[in-house]
């Protein structure tokens, strides 16, 4: 049985670890939630996009596991909260998953990548045999979670998406998305294919069609800065390589460092 992995559908990306499971859920064309649990404290996030693309808001409530306090910006992100503590998830034996929402709405997905738990937070050997594109791939696999008075980061990062959870309630900042890693010589980048954001909410299309290698376009990566072409990915170009360490050029000047 697979415990731990990503899990792509139609309408939803679920991602679980040992600790935590973040979900992206498009109930509807112009409504997607996003559910993050933890495994010990139960439901301790939960945003709302509404609406579709820039045209969009956002409700959201945080609890801080250690008091239990909620903060959201309106009354209805609380409510959210405690109706996806009833949410459940089942992973059959053929490895894809059914989330069942709390009002009986079902979510078929399939597997799209196995994680390790053992994979995570570890000190890779040093290999010069390795190209730069797998160098990253490897290097970049991640999880974390923390939190505290209305504000929560947590973020699953493998070798083909990188997803991420970010709430601050006080701030009014909200940042949520699934990426699809692709990586080549020239760099790294990432198709964003599920995101809520304070005024922004989209999921792509058909999220089955995630399931698939995201493959970057070499010719569309810039010396010295970051690019946007039309693939829609985000590019990030390498600056320089050292056996510990791989420099990707940011946007707006910024250097991105992926770390052995």
């Amino acid at each position: 049985m697979c415990k731990y992995g990503i899990w792509c559908g139609k309408d939803a990306t679920v991602a679980v670890v040992e600790d935590f499971s973040i979900a992206f859920l498009r109930i509807q064309k112009d409504k997607i939630a996003n559910v993050l649990k933890h495994n010990q404290h139960g439901v301790v996030g939960a945003v709302y996009g509404l609406g579709v693309n820039f045209d969009a808001s956002a409700v959201y409530c945080a609890k801080n596991p250690a008091t239990g306090v909620k903060y959201c910006n309106i009354k209805a992100g609380a409510e959210n909260l405690e109706n996806h503590s009833r949410d459940e998830i089942f992973i059959k034996e053929n490895k894809d998953m059914v989330y069942k929402m709390y009002d009986g709405k079902i979510f078929d997905l399939k597997l799209a990548e196995q994680i390790r738990m053992a994979d995570f937070n570890v000190q890779n050997p040093a290999d010069n045999s390795l190209s730069v594109a797998e160098r990253m791939a490897l290097w970049g696999v991640n999880n974390f979670f923390e939190c505290g008075d209305g504000h929560l980061n947590a973020g699953i990062d493998t070798q083909k998406y990188s997803i991420y959870y970010h709430l601050s309630v006080n701030d009014k900042r909200v940042y949520c998305r699934v990426g699809q890693n692709g990586y080549c010589e020239r760099g790294r980048a990432m198709l964003s294919t599920a995101c809520i954001r304070q005024n922004e909410c989209r999921m792509a299309e058909n999220n089955l069609k995630t399931l698939e290698e995201y493959k970057p376009l070499e010719e569309c990566f810039i010396p010295d800065g970051c690019a946007f072409p039309a693939d829609g990915g985000w590019y990030w170009s390498v600056k320089g390589v050292t056996d510990d360490v791989i420099y990707l050029n940011g946007c707006g000047g910024e250097v991105y460092e992926i770390h052995r």
